[in-house]
């Protein structure tokens, strides 16, 4: 594998662990807020804002994750393309 190849796969494991960190930090603010008994007049609106916020959360994640995984299978081809070429 290249320099450049490894360098890719260390930057797309590094992309699916901060999807990874992303997730649980967003189910763990999620379970937090659903756990408090919210009685204000804002009450529901601010539930709704927290769902809103997850489903961001989990999207933002999923994109990393796809990202990490690209940029992985490019890693991929290039240590390919070098071996090829030696």
């Amino acid at each position: 594998m290249t320099a450049d190849a490894s360098e890719l796969e260390a930057v797309g494991r590094r992309l699916q662990s901060a999807a990874d960190d992303l997730y649980h930090l967003g189910r763990v603010v999620t379970d937090r807020a659903g756990g408090v008994m919210w009685q204000c007049a804002k009450a529901d609106r601010f539930r709704t804002a927290m769902d809103a916020r997850t489903a961001e959360v989990n999207r933002l994640a999923a994109e990393l994750r796809e990202l990490g995984l690209a940029v992985r299978a490019r890693a991929a081809l290039l240590a390919a393309e070098s071996s090829t070429r030696t």
